[in-house]
């Protein structure tokens, strides 16, 4: 490998080898530039790019901000319009350098391939700020080198060995040997990566790219021009011989420059390009003019205030000003000029924790990586031209109390049931969650949907206006100006999707979706996707999904009040057409295979509190179709379980009289079936769908009773099994009662049922050790 060079003196022709984000890189670059005065100044990032390094240095442009990228992605028949980011903090070496050439009045370019040209990750599992068009820097990372390298510095990982030999001299004057010893860094990792590797990630594709609009540039200026791109990339641009550059196609894709967060910059959190904890470099640059002076004693210091402020526990002077000095002598130890990330944390972790520190992270470190990554989110000037529907929601959120002034995630208590505000509050996170901007998250409250925890008075949500909320609403812009029309669109492509999910003419699946709009307070915008709703739902041949379907649009019409939905003609409407579609299905019942009784069963079940709930609540569907339906399913020859539960649904239904249903009782009881799962699927019937009538019916006590005493201990034991299957809709309760009826006709009393057998407390401790170790034998052999 020949020595790397940072510039070329025949072309005038100066590649800065940066790394992204790098406080040092960007102290450095200023003073190189300042030196040089060069005539134009080229930024690796996408070409496509150069009409908002307008907006990038406007002086109402505070950092940290992003260009998001959009899209259109295929995969296979579908298209989905995809987001992706480049990122500028405060210190991003390529911001100065815009910031630079606007100072000087000189020209600025991107040098990339145009963003629509760039292949990117599109797994759903990828974080959205994990998609960065500056490209992915884990090589500094991981590899053999910087391993190797990481090892004989005695460092932990590759972003410490990057802290040691470059972030530690900020303040150095020597901007030439500095990038000298960046490039010939950088060479030794592009050394140890194959061609192959290169090949496949697009970086050689970049460089030729990058090397035809530096010789256009070069060609066309007179005087020094400057290329700063990622170091990884600077040896090959001295390189010669570049060929077309690519252009943007026209329409290809938009761009907007919109407020970014220090969280989405950080490494932890799966961004590519970044260095971990980026507030801990923000405060780094912030000092640069002191030589990081006094960085430890301010980190250190602005933590014990961030206790303070309720954060956690704040520790006594002796203790911060101990962790100071221990910060102060760690660096020195490491042969640093001021304490690093790693020193600041390691003398907090040492003086700030007395008790022993667990193997995860304790609540204080979880907050002090949370007070170096920091919340802030930059601003963007008004001619930035946000979309309607960004500046829409934007308002709605200001107006209910939502702050989107930085991203800290808060806690936001909703009173739905008493304040009309607070149900807005809630519609407008549901909302918000729907359309998949991952601004809050429920974490307590009524569910209306599945009927749970309906005493609650408060919806608790955890929210946060990260910058990855508006690159969303910035996605759907194009289809939707209000949120109300972004629910609708996302909605209907959610249908459309349902079928290439394997969840096609689904009524479940379309309520579902149908439930999370009136939820999020769907207004008139429904009408646009009841038809799409409807057709999955007369559609479907399950008459389980059916029922569930039913039960969900019956909860939300109960719950309408306090969900806000004022129109209940959208609601209405399907709820017809799902309990016709029900009706149809229901005598279909009778056709499940021998395997499937259970599941009609349980449809059946479903089916009849579903029923109880619409006459609860005077739903408005035709009750009496459903007699007239389930007498075509009675006609029909059904197998004893599907039929004991048609019976006793016809009971309560007032179809037959208890009297039929007692006969046909016995009669299934005192069959001669050779299956003895067979002779008690009957009762199963019965009990699954109306466990009560074993109270209302004595004959069916008596029924049990008979079957019971009338077999031999070999009989009874086969029989066991089946019995248990029966009564398993029982609760305890019901079954010690039912103990109790059935001792009672044998002259025997409730205490007589239960036995108390007394053993020592010797033996109690041995049965405690033999069951902890037939656990951990269990857990050996992977069986628990």
């Amino acid at each position: 490998m020949k020595d790397p060079v940072v510039f070329d003196s025949e072309r005038q022709l100066w590649v800065v080898p940066i790394r992204h984000h790098s406080p040092a890189c960007a102290a450095h670059l200023e003073r190189l530039i300042a030196a040089v005065e060069p005539a134009a100044i080229l930024i690796e990032g996408p070409c496509d790019f150069d009409p908002l390094i307008d907006l990038v240095c406007d002086p109402r442009t505070r950092a940290p901000v992003a260009i998001v990228s959009l899209r259109d992605a295929h995969e296979g028949q579908a298209t989905r319009r995809v987001a992706s980011y480049f990122p500028f903090c405060a210190h991003s070496p390529e911001l100065i350098a815009l910031q630079a050439a606007r100072a000087r009045g000189i020209p600025a370019r991107f040098i990339d391939l145009p963003s629509t040209a760039r292949e990117m990750d599109l797994d759903e599992a990828t974080p959205r700020e994990g998609r960065s068009l500056l490209g992915s820097e884990r090589l500094f990372g991981v590899g053999d080198y910087v391993t190797a390298l990481a090892r004989e510095l005695g460092c932990r990982d590759g972003n410490e060995v990057w802290d040691q030999l470059f972030e530690t001299r900020l303040a150095d004057e020597d901007w030439h040997r500095y990038f000298a010893d960046v490039a010939r860094y950088c060479a030794c990792i592009r050394a140890a990566t194959s061609d192959e590797e290169m090949a496949g990630d697009g970086t050689l594709v970049r460089e030729a790219q990058m090397r035809a609009i530096v010789d256009e540039v070069r060609g066309a200026t007179e005087g020094p021009v400057v290329a700063v791109v990622g170091g990884f990339h600077a040896e090959a641009l001295l390189e010669k011989g570049a060929k077309k550059p690519v252009a943007a196609k026209a329409g290809a894709g938009r761009s907007y420059l919109i407020r970014y967060g220090m969280r989405q910059l950080d490494a932890l959190r799966g961004y590519g390009a970044g260095l971990p904890l980026p507030g801990f470099y923000d405060r780094l640059w912030q000092m640069r003019s002191s030589g990081a002076a006094g960085l430890g004693m301010a980190l250190i210091t602005g933590f014990a205030d961030h206790l303070r402020g309720g954060r956690g526990e704040a520790p006594s002077f002796p203790v911060i000003a101990n962790a100071i000095e221990q910060a102060e002598r760690l660096a020195a130890l490491r042969g640093r000029p001021f304490p690093m990330r790693d020193d600041v944390i390691d003398a907090i972790r040492s003086s700030f924790i007395k008790e022993e520190i667990p193997v995860g992270q304790t609540p204080l470190l979880v907050e002090l990586h949370a007070w170096l990554t920091g919340t802030t989110i930059g601003e963007v000037p008004p001619s930035a031209g946000s979309p309607p529907l960004v500046e829409a929601v934007r308002g709605q959120a200001k107006a209910l109390g939502f702050s989107i002034a930085d991203g800290e995630r808060r806690s936001r208590e909703l009173d739905i049931y008493r304040k009309p505000r607070h149900r807005a509050a809630s519609r407008f996170c549901h909302a918000m969650t729907l359309i998949g901007t991952s601004f809050g998250q429920r974490t307590g409250g009524p569910d209306f949907r599945n009927d749970v925890s309906l005493d609650r008075l408060h919806e608790i949500w955890a929210v946060c206006w990260s910058p990855l909320v508006e690159s969303r609403l910035i996605e759907l812009s194009e289809a939707a100006d209000t949120l109300g029309e972004a629910m609708a669109f996302v909605l209907a492509h959610r249908i459309a999707e349902l079928a290439e999910q394997g969840k096609g003419r689904s009524a479940l699946a379309a309520i579902d979706l149908f439930a999370a709009a009136c939820r999020a307070g769907l207004g008139r915008e429904a009408a646009a996707i009841l038809a799409l709703v409807e057709e999955q739902v007369i559609e479907d041949p399950e008459a389980g999904s059916v029922v569930a379907a039913l039960t969900d649009l019956l909860l939300l019409r109960r719950g309408r009040a306090t969900l806000g939905i004022e129109e209940t003609g959208p609601l209405d409407h399907l709820l017809g057409a799902t309990w016709r579609r029900l009706l149809v299905l229901l005598p279909e019942l009778a056709d499940a295979g021998a395997d499937q009784t259970d599941v009609a069963v349980r449809t059946l079940s479903s089916l009849r509190g579903a029923i109880e709930l619409a006459r609860s609540i005077e739903a408005p569907i035709d009750l009496a179709l459903f007699d007239e339906a389930l007498g075509r399913l009675s006609a029909l020859a059904l197998p004893p379980m599907l039929a004991g539960a048609v019976m006793a649904f016809s009971l309560l239904d007032g179809r037959i009289a208890a009297t039929d249903l007692e006969a046909r009782l016995k009669g299934e009881l005192a069959s001669a079936y050779v299956d003895p799962a067979e002779r008690l699927a009957f009762l199963g019937g019965v009990i699954a769908i109306a466990r009560e009538l074993i109270w209302a019916i004595p004959a069916i006590v008596d029924a049990i009773d008979a079957i019971v005493g009338g077999v031999d201990e070999d009989e009874f034991i086969a029989l066991l099994p089946y019995l248990r299957l029966a009564l398993m809709p029982l609760d305890p309760r019901e079954v010690d009662r039912l103990a109790e009826e059935v001792a009672a006709r044998h002259g025997i009393g409730a205490s007589a049922l239960s036995v108390t057998v007394a053993i020592s407390e010797s033996e109690m401790t041995e049965n405690l050790r033999l069951d902890r170790d037939l656990a951990d034998l269990l857990a050996r052999d992977c069986v628990a």
